[in-house]
């Protein structure tokens, strides 16, 4: 059986259109991870623990354990505490270039596969108003970076360079890719 360690509805949306059957178990970890750390090596780091956490209770079946974060300039974003927050977030990638790494785990008893994918993503110039009203969707509330590229989100996207899906937060080819050399 297959298991997505994640609560997004993103990442099991992906998955079934994929065509995939599984089921969904959350790790409901905290996610606490080195600081010091390189984004691409935290978002793995993120990822495995959460999918050794679910196949910990089911060692026979392959789980998947995904993390997503934006970084610009040395800060990490992940998701935003507030709305203030939100607001400071886009405030900061207006305008400007930034990368999203997501990181993906398989576990299948002791065996762990991690990769990490980057894509670059440049922002509109958006205003007070636009980001005020964006807020006000709710969306950016639960997205690294608080906005979503496949939402409202999307019409904030001036372009980008790599994965699409890296944005959603599961790099969908890689994924498969990778669940057929890991089975």
């Amino acid at each position: 059986m297959l298991i997505l360690a994640s609560n997004s509805p993103r990442r099991a949306k992906l998955l079934k259109d994929a065509g995939l059957d599984f089921i969904i178990e959350s790790s409901d970890l905290e996610e606490i991870v080195d600081e010091k750390l390189k984004p691409q090596d935290m978002v793995i780091e993120l990822a495995k623990m959460k999918a050794v956490h679910v196949a910990a209770l089911h060692p026979n079946d392959v789980v998947i354990g995904a993390d997503t974060i934006v970084v610009y300039g040395n800060e990490v974003l992940g998701k935003p505490k507030d709305e203030d927050d939100a607001y400071r977030m886009l405030k900061m990638l207006s305008g400007e270039r930034h990368t999203v790494y997501t990181g993906v785990a398989l576990a299948k008893g002791e065996t762990i596969h991690a990769f990490v994918s980057a894509t670059e993503v440049w922002l509109k110039s958006i205003s007070d108003i636009e980001i005020r009203n964006y807020i006000k969707t709710g969306e950016p509330m639960d997205k690294a970076g608080s906005y979503g590229i496949q939402g409202d989100g999307g019409s904030l996207v001036d372009h980008y360079k790599g994965d699409f899906f890296t944005i959603v937060g599961l790099p969908l080819k890689d994924l498969l890719e990778a669940l057929k050399d890991f089975n």
